[in-house]
């Protein structure tokens, strides 16, 4: 039975102030989502958590900086699939070992990633889609915001699936990625988060062509799932937690760890991340553990398997 968290009864008290590395730019989806948790996690433990942006080689950038820092509990990350999952397999040289250097402390949430398309393609669906690139090769390109990001393994996932050869184009981030789209620069798709696309989709700036888990998105009810348009083996999510450096203290870990899975569980918090299409999905730091190892072979495997490489 799970007992709740008291921090009166534990020996470490979080200090007044923890800041959390949110290793992606401002105003992307990883920042909106990031800046929930802080709130919540920060009346949780009664401290104020000040969010840093730290961007930069797809995480790296932040993880480098959690690893310069105090191990005494006043620092966090917040990390996500890439960071922990992708980033090994597709960097020659990374600058951390996920499975070594970072000890998970609790899974909050995941997202359904949204495929998208320019408003002046003249296409509805991804099976027009699919007809238009090949009627047309070479006109349309995929972005994502940088090489070796979710976005960049979903693309590579999408052609290797349908036989297309869609160019990859790195953007600075998915703000930027996402930004460009809407632009109608170029005819280009792009495999986005919810939090940025979700108005946009709704208000007709943007076309949202599928999702990429099996079920639909209740905020995007009119969009269908990869699984429905024949892509039964593309359900994939992207998943949001926060992790600590390994070095870190377990006197100091555990007390975090317990207070990131009872923020996890709140009400407010599902809520607050349920408005930006990020569902709730509390896990330990056993089974968050579990479930990057897990990941960590599977997208490593994806990413060998159709070439992803970044020097």
């Amino acid at each position: 039975m799970h007992v709740s968290l008291d921090l009166k009864a534990q020996s470490w008290q979080a200090p007044k102030t923890i800041r959390l590395i949110i290793p992606q730019v401002a105003g992307g989806g990883a920042d909106s989502i990031g800046r929930v948790i802080a709130q919540s996690l920060g009346e949780k433990l009664g401290s104020t958590v000040i969010v840093d942006n730290r961007p930069g080689a797809n995480g790296g950038t932040g993880v480098e900086q959690l690893l310069h820092s105090s191990n005494d509990g006043s620092n966090l990350i917040l990390v996500f699939t890439s960071v922990m999952a992708i980033n090994p397999a597709v960097y020659n040289k990374l600058n951390y070992d996920p499975l070594k250097d970072l000890k998970p402390l609790g899974a909050v949430c995941e997202v359904p990633m949204v495929m998208i398309a320019n408003t002046n393609m003249q296409v509805s669906s991804v099976n027009e889609l699919i007809a238009f690139i090949k009627s047309r090769p070479g006109t349309v390109f995929g972005a994502s915001g940088g090489n070796g990001a979710f976005s960049h393994l979903l693309l590579e996932l999408f052609n290797s699936k349908t036989g297309l050869s869609i160019a990859h184009v790195p953007f600075k981030g998915e703000a930027a990625a996402v930004q460009h789209v809407m632009s109608n620069q170029d005819s280009m798709i792009y495999f986005s988060t919810p939090t940025p696309v979700l108005g946009p989709a709704q208000s007709g700036r943007l076309k949202a062509l599928a999702v990429t888990t099996s079920q639909r998105m209740s905020q995007l009810p009119n969009v269908p799932s990869m699984s429905e348009l024949g892509m039964n083996d593309i359900n994939e999510s992207f998943w949001y937690g926060i992790a600590i450096q390994a070095s870190t203290p377990s006197t100091v870990s555990d007390v975090l760890a317990q207070a990131v899975f009872e923020s996890a569980k709140t009400n407010v918090l599902i809520q607050s991340l349920d408005k930006i299409g990020c569902n709730s999905h509390p896990l330990t730091s056993i089974d968050f553990g579990e479930r990057i190892k897990m990941d960590h072979a599977k997208y490593g495997a994806i990413a060998r398997a159709v070439g992803m490489k970044i020097d």
